[in-house]
């Protein structure tokens, strides 16, 4: 396996410390978690299309996978989808905030290890590093490293990886997260159908927007060339002798 999982079914994940509370992204984790090393992979999305079947038949709620090549998977004149092999390193886009939490149901259930999205907070902290970084790897924005001219998504890993083992926290395609767009006055608000996302984008080129505590939202149901997502892996209990 590849530090970035790319070359099988399964993440590479890596352990992320517990946090002190961050009340601007929703109160922060108190516990521990693990989060792939990388986004999940076209590779990665692939076989979980193959063991549901999905390859052979349209799922609008979970992804709108463009007809034109390019971003490594592909909806066929016939409703089926391909995938370009040549280009099963990229982050895998084009998948709702939907497509995204069946693709950690999946993979929950094939490790036996939960799984889901990381939240707004999670996120947050997993990206800033043990030194608590404004962005990624630093303090200054690296224009260079995370958001240099591109027209689509580059292959995971690109990046150097951070403190804490993560690449591409920073730039390259946005981050579905766990939460809901929050209401006036705080409540959740689930029925507006938004959720965040984190990280910027090769699509946006203010620093502030890549920032790892700018919070964007978009609508759950959005397939675009732009989001992407990360698996968060919760640790397994110790069983008691």
């Amino acid at each position: 396996m590849t530090v970035d999982g790319s070359t099988t079914a399964t993440p590479t994940f890596v352990d992320v410390p517990p946090a002190p509370p961050t009340p601007h992204d929703g109160g922060g984790p108190t516990a521990g978690f693990r989060l792939a090393a990388t986004l999940t992979t076209v590779r990665q999305y692939w076989h979980y299309l193959v063991d549901q079947g999905l390859d052979r038949a349209p799922a609008p709620l979970l992804h709108g996978l463009p007809t034109t090549a390019g971003t490594g998977l592909r909806t066929t004149p016939a409703g089926t989808v391909e995938i370009d092999r040549a280009l099963d390193d990229l982050p895998v886009v084009w998948v709702t905030w939907h497509g995204a939490i069946a693709y950690c149901t999946w993979l929950a259930a094939r490790t036996g290890v939960p799984c889901r999205l990381p939240s707004a907070a999670e996120w947050r902290h997993a990206a800033a590093g043990p030194a608590r970084f404004r962005w990624a790897l630093g303090n200054d924005f690296d224009r260079p490293v995370y958001a240099p001219a591109a027209t689509g998504p580059r292959p995971v890993g690109h990046t150097p990886a951070n403190g804490f083992g993560l690449h591409d926290m920073t730039g390259n395609v946005f981050e579905w997260c766990q939460d809901p767009l929050t209401a006036p006055g705080g409540a959740e608000a689930e029925s507006l159908g938004s959720r965040v996302i984190k990280g910027g984008a090769y699509t946006v080129r203010n620093p502030e927007s890549f920032d790892n505590a700018t919070i964007f939202t978009a609508d759950e149901l959005s397939a675009v060339p732009y989001i992407g997502f990360r698996v968060l892996s919760l640790p397994v209990p110790a069983r008691r002798p």
